[in-house]
């Protein structure tokens, strides 16, 4: 990692049945820095072989997305019309549910 961005070298492209392929495709992949797509018959790309940092910094920029919209749900939710309701109410209503005999269909 370069100034923090990720520098990959090369990127490449592997028939996803190229079983022989895969062993050195990640061995390029960790000792050069490479990316490797895996493709299917008709070349479309289906998977990539990345380094682990790569993948790291992908997993978090997911994540802080998921948290974003997380977030905003729960903003959205709050500014709603309508009473609100405590922890403790949901989790009581919940066990009187649970607790009420079920009919059978």
């Amino acid at each position: 990692m370069r100034g923090g961005h990720h520098t990959l070298d090369h990127v490449t492209e592997l028939p996803i049945d190229d079983a022989a392929g895969l062993a050195a495709a990640a061995h390029d992949v960790a000792d050069r820095r490479e990316v490797v797509y895996l493709t299917d018959a008709s070349g479309q790309r289906l998977a990539a072989l990345v380094p682990a940092d790569v993948a790291a910094a992908g997993a978090a920029a997911i994540e802080a997305l998921e948290d974003a919209a997380d977030l905003k749900a729960a903003r959205l939710a709050a500014e709603e019309p309508g009473p609100n309701v405590s922890h403790a109410e949901v989790l009581a209503d919940l066990a009187e549910d649970e607790a009420r005999p079920r009919r059978s269909a």
